[in-house]
């Protein structure tokens, strides 16, 4: 299982375009279960209660107060715990404490100790009611960041230029993938670029304020609103196999993109596995998301995303990295056990690892 960890104090993480995931403790596997309801997603089940306290009061969506804890939903986990151990073929074991509040922590035990496989267990609300949400890490793939270059299109010949542009399009606005522009940081790392003070040749500060006003207003900035917007195939499927390659790099990019076509229509977008087991309603830090780490970018060379890849790194030693996720809801009518059977994750990572290595390799000029 891929754990979530806080990373120490001063401890910087390698964050460029790099196969080298020593130093990456937010990635590595750890032998040690680690449940999500060591955190739960609500707050309140960390509170001890009294036998005189009949409940803890939250606010619904409406801005009135409810008693979440009760007999009701006291009564739903109890069930969907034993339905649950009954499927797994065990018997339940429950011992209620002194309050509502107790004997749902103590469920909460129940069901940490009665998984398996690395499966974690949190208790969420739906309006006034709680209910189990089963979980689990999918694999990460081998970059810390997966920023999809576009630079390597200006190289190309009109035909499969067109081509390029459509597939990177049809495959970020079918898994939800942004680009770098619509990053909060961008401009902030924008202007900073632009107004700290650089030890630097006369020419490096030409090239430096060149690239800004090129992400600013200029030839960047227009072909990846470009790709952001611009598909060009009514059925691009047809238009890749259509295609005659010239030489061999467009051979395997015309492989790899024929591999991506199951990317282009997905049943689950790669960013609706977003899911934060240790979630907090107000972090003193948020949590990196997928849609910091999986982006369309200009060219993973270039000052600006260096720039950002450092921004992200240093915002990272405070927080973690939100990494996709399957989930289950369960209820005493679950009839059947979680099972990882969806792996859309872990091949999308296995593709646009190949992917981004091949048309990084044609933007660097490395044929």
């Amino acid at each position: 299982m891929q754990t979530i960890e806080r990373i120490p104090n001063g401890t910087a993480c390698k964050v460029h375009h790099t196969r080298n995931r020593t130093s990456l403790p937010l990635r590595n596997r750890k032998e040690k279960k680690d449940c999500g309801a060591q955190r739960c997603r609500n707050h309140f089940l960390s509170t001890a209660f009294s036998n005189i306290v009949p409940g803890f009061l939250i606010k619904d969506y409406d801005g009135e107060p409810f008693n979440i804890l009760t007999d009701e939903n006291y009564g739903f986990l109890l069930a969907s715990y034993r339905k649950y151990a009954e499927l797994m073929g065990v018997k339940a074991h429950h011992v209620p404490g002194r309050n509502i509040g107790e004997s749902i922590n103590q469920l909460v035990y129940d069901m940490e100790t009665l998984l398996k496989d690395n499966v974690g267990v949190n208790i969420e609300q739906n309006q006034q009611h709680l209910y189990f949400n089963l979980w689990k890490y999918h694999q990460w793939g081998e970059y810390t960041l997966y920023y999809f270059p576009v630079k390597f299109v200006e190289a190309l010949n009109p035909v499969l230029k067109r081509i390029s542009i459509s597939f990177i399009c049809d495959m970020a606005n079918a898994n939800g993938i942004a680009t770098i522009l619509d990053g909060e940081e961008t401009d902030m790392v924008l202007d900073w670029l632009e107004t700290a003070e650089w030890d630097e040749p006369e020419t490096d500060t030409r090239n430096r304020l060149a690239t800004i006003r090129s992400y600013r207003k200029g030839k960047v900035r227009r072909l990846l609103k470009r790709v952001e917007k611009t598909s060009y195939y009514k059925n691009l499927p047809a238009a890749i196999r259509k295609y005659s390659p010239k030489d061999k790099w467009e051979t395997i990019l015309l492989e790899l993109m024929t591999e991506g076509v199951q990317f282009l229509f997905p049943e689950k977008p790669i960013m609706h596995y977003c899911y934060d087991p240790y979630f907090e309603e107000e972090p003193d830090y948020w949590p990196m998301g997928l849609d910091r780490q999986i982006r369309i970018a200009y060219d993973i060379y270039d000052i600006v995303t260096e720039s950002l890849e450092n921004q992200y790194n240093s915002e990272r030693q405070e927080t973690y990295d939100l990494i996709p996720v399957t989930t289950m809801k369960i209820s005493p009518e679950t009839d059947s056990l979680f099972r990882m059977e969806d792996d859309y994750p872990e091949r999308f990572f296995r593709w646009a690892d190949k992917f981004i290595n091949h048309i990084s390799n044609k933007e660097d000029g490395k044929e």
